[in-house]
């Protein structure tokens, strides 16, 4: 074989290397953004799922007559407000 041939084949080699690895690029930079959709979709359905889980938990203790945080919360500070008015009729007593 020739220099010439040889020099040729080589550079139609690098070039072929040179488009693969082009490719190999180009198809890891699709695989990337792709991946990055599919996590952006799912993470956008598991928020739609929790939503729905505690809507429907919250149905299900509102049915069984569990009071929720709120109203046990107005429930502490009207304990606390009785126990202030108690305190201060016993001093007024005294």
């Amino acid at each position: 074989m020739t220099r010439t041939k040889r020099n040729t084949n080589a550079r139609t080699f690098q070039n072929l290397k040179n488009a693969a690895i082009a490719k190999m690029q180009a198809a890891g930079a699709t695989a990337i953004e792709r991946a990055g959709e599919a996590r952006a979709k799912t993470a956008a359905v598991l928020t739609q799922l929790e939503k729905a889980f505690r809507q429907r938990v919250s149905k299900a203790v509102a049915r069984m007559g569990v009071p929720t945080a709120k109203e046990v919360r107005a429930l502490a500070r009207q304990v606390a407000e009785l126990e202030a008015r108690v305190a201060k009729l016993r001093r007024a007593r005294a």
